[in-house]
């Protein structure tokens, strides 16, 4: 049987543009077609995320490895394996869902390990270093080609907005004889500063995330355009 993808390809461009209109409907305000397109992308996300899951994760080392080698196979951490990719199944049922609860914290935990030690040593580990650096004259002019007092006015900026943000997050402080936290004037001032550098940092991403939102939108809209002119004949 011969496929044809020129119809295919038309069918998807037509799909295409009812789902973008489906979604910019919601200008208009919440209704049926956008919660249709919605819910379709939640299952499409799903269905995807689930046989990515089957297909990389749990055919090739849950199943496969008894296909191919039969009880050899079977290891002390395969039986774990096991055990607890079916109690995580139960979550699946409100009676059974208890009993998913330990590989779910298990997820949970390893997952914020690995955030908090990424966090560690991709971010924190090398942002300090790389401000320690550019403290060092030698270090910075040769990146950035600044000299004088444009390079000197960058470095102290850069180290007051680090050590301001720092101080920012530090949560510990003398208590009162009320309970209350008592910090000196200059943490009260540092931290202002710090406050300062990351609502800058959060406006920028902001601006950043609008600025994307807008491109894609443009995107959808010359998409929406082109087509119209292309089944028009214009």
């Amino acid at each position: 049987m011969t496929v044809d993808l020129t119809a295919l390809e038309t069918a998807g461009t037509i799909a295409s543009a009812l789902l973008t209109l489906m979604v910019l409907s919601y200008i208009l305000g919440d209704n049926v077609l956008f919660r249709i397109a919605v819910h379709l992308f939640v299952g499409v996300a799903a269905g995807y995320a689930g046989a990515l899951a089957l297909r990389t994760v749990l055919y090739p080392r849950l199943v496969l490895p008894l296909l191919s080698d039969g009880f050899s196979a079977i290891t002390a951490a395969f039986v774990v394996s096991w055990v607890l990719a079916l109690l995580l199944g139960l979550k699946a049922w409100p009676s059974t869902a208890w009993l998913g609860s330990l590989p779910m914290a298990l997820l949970v935990g390893v997952g914020a390990a690995l955030v908090v030690g990424g966090a560690i040593t991709g971010t924190l580990v090398p942002q300090a270093l790389a401000t320690m650096d550019s403290l060092d004259p030698s270090a910075v002019a040769p990146l950035t080609g600044e000299t004088g007092f444009e390079r000197v006015a960058n470095v102290l900026i850069l180290l007051i907005g680090t050590i301001s943000t720092l101080v920012y997050f530090r949560f510990t402080a003398r208590r009162g004889p009320l309970g209350e936290a008592l910090r000196s004037p200059l943490s009260i001032a540092v931290s202002f500063v710090g406050s300062v550098f990351i609502a800058l940092t959060f406006g920028v991403m902001y601006a950043g995330a609008l600025a994307a939102a807008l491109a894609v939108l443009s995107e959808r809209i010359q998409f929406l355009v082109g087509l119209a002119r292309g089944l028009l004949g214009g």
